[in-house]
């Protein structure tokens, strides 16, 4: 799936790209990520993971490792 993923910044064209960064915050506030049911439902959260160009500074793409969850969704 890696190999899908551009390899140039769609806004300057650089090919300086950073992969999977992990996305954080302070403590005090909790974790980031999205949430997902575990097996003995129990509530977990899976990391966000960013690819960032270090020429421009975009953010190309915000994903998970592992998207085979049960996600929590809300309507």
């Amino acid at each position: 799936m890696e190999n899908s993923v551009s390899s140039k910044c769609l806004t300057c064209g650089s090919t300086d790209i950073v992969r999977n960064i992990t996305v954080s915050q302070s403590v005090e506030v909790g974790s980031t990520g999205l949430e997902y049911r575990t097996a003995v439902m129990l509530i977990g959260t899976e990391a966000l993971l960013a690819d960032l160009c270090t020429q421009c500074g975009t953010v190309l793409r915000l994903h998970v490792k592992n998207p085979d969850r049960k996600w929590i969704t809300k309507s």
